[in-house]
């Protein structure tokens, strides 16, 4: 059958509009990749610093240009602070708060981004090398950081490390023998802790809180070091400690202080162990062991079902959640393993939308940059739930 000219010419007419709606949208520009700047925690420094030059180094997905992130290494606090003022795209924090209101009106929301455990470091020298892998259990931390442990040749380090009071006999005195105590010097403990403000140290809070009892450390957990209301431990911390404001800070402070004593980032740390300016300690886990702050026991406590669990309810575990995974009895985990996170905003922005892109590339693309640990694929699946959130606010 023969159509109509009138039916020809509107067939004609249509595919031309539709030929002509597809070449519009071809000829669409992408967006430029807005500069987002993020801020706050020194305990995911290298993390950030590893991830974002791989997602500066090529063109994200739906954008003309490379991306152009930046982190600010400061403290969870600090990071918190300029994301709450305006002054930050995101916030890198190990205590997400999601109780107040962005800048730019959205909603709070953290994401699981990495993790890494939490490494005790020490300077204490044998003929002039360190004496590697000393013992730590949370009763000696404990005496440490109240100042009844003072020296590094006290009775609780030498018996964690292997020795045994011998009685006095004719011809020696009484004395520690055995293990390390040929090794270990009466030289004072020098106890560094980090500025107020750090996640690492709430962490630290409620690792104590969860495998002390009775010893007044903070149950709520706190940034800020001290004795008091709202500090670490209510009453009876140790008088006099030396302040660092970040993770690379505390290292570098215990490395050039004889018989200091610090807590920093497991791949910090690794990096001046390998270099052998510092020492790093074995904690003691709730099956018994000695464990170092390597990656493999470390993934295996957040891959434990209360880390699992409790994340999903909002994106982070809360003070008694985390209390939860620092006591999990999981044999051969490091005990004082820490989850980290991205905080960011669910306001429908172009930077927000940025954010979210690069958050998506770190969680697919940079999982264990930096030496830290790669999420388990639980933690993943939700990290990818609330990424999803950044930047979608209808």
């Amino acid at each position: 059958m023969r159509r109509s000219l009138a039916t020809a010419l509107t067939v004609a007419a249509v595919a031309t509009s539709l030929l002509g709606g597809a070449a519009n949208a071809v000829s669409t520009p992408k967006p430029a990749f807005p500069t987002i700047v993020g801020n706050g925690s020194s305990f995911q420094a290298n993390f950030e610093a590893a991830a974002i030059a791989k997602f500066n180094a090529s063109k994200p997905l739906g954008y003309s240009t490379n991306g152009a992130v930046s982190y600010t290494v400061s403290s969870s606090g600090t990071g918190m602070a300029a994301f709450n003022a305006g002054t930050a795209d995101f916030a890198g924090t190990d205590a997400p708060d999601t109780t107040k209101t962005a800048k730019d009106n959205g909603s709070f929301i953290a994401i699981p981004i990495t993790a890494a455990p939490v490494a005790f470091i020490y300077n204490v020298k044998y003929n002039g090398s360190q004496i590697a892998g000393l013992k730590f259990s949370p009763a000696i931390l404990n005496g440490i950081y109240k100042g009844t442990i003072a020296y590094w040749d006290d009775s609780e380090i030498q018996i964690a490390n292997g020795a045994h009071w011998a009685a006095a006999t004719k011809t020696k005195p009484a004395q520690w023998v055995g293990g390390l105590s040929a090794k270990l010097p009466h030289t004072a403990i020098k106890v560094n802790v980090r500025a107020n403000g750090s996640g690492t140290t709430k962490n630290l809070n409620l690792y104590m809180a969860a495998n002390t009892t009775g010893e007044n450390w903070n149950t709520s957990g706190s940034k800020d070091w001290g004795t008091g209301a709202g500090k670490v431990i209510t009453t009876g911390s140790i008088a006099s400690v030396d302040t660092r404001a970040t993770s690379d800070a505390m290292i570098q402070g215990v490395t050039g202080n004889d018989g200091a004593f610090g807590y920093a980032d497991g791949p910090d740390a690794a990096s001046a162990l390998a270099a052998k300016t510092l020492a790093v300690g074995k904690l003691k886990n709730v099956a018994g062991e000695f464990v170092l702050p390597n990656a493999a026991p470390a993934q295996k406590l957040i891959a434990t079902a209360s880390a699992l669990s409790g994340i999903t309810n909002n994106g982070f575990l809360s003070g008694a959640e985390s209390v939860s995974l620092f006591s999990a009895n999981v044999a051969g985990a490091y005990q004082l393993t820490v989850i980290t996170y991205l905080q960011a905003s669910t306001a429908n922005t172009a930077k927000n939308q940025a954010v979210r892109t690069y958050v998506n590339y770190v969680l697919k693309s940079a999982q264990g940059a930096g030496g830290f640990v790669r999420l388990p694929a639980g933690l993943l699946d939700v990290a990818k739930t609330q990424a999803a959130k950044i930047g979608a606010a209808s």
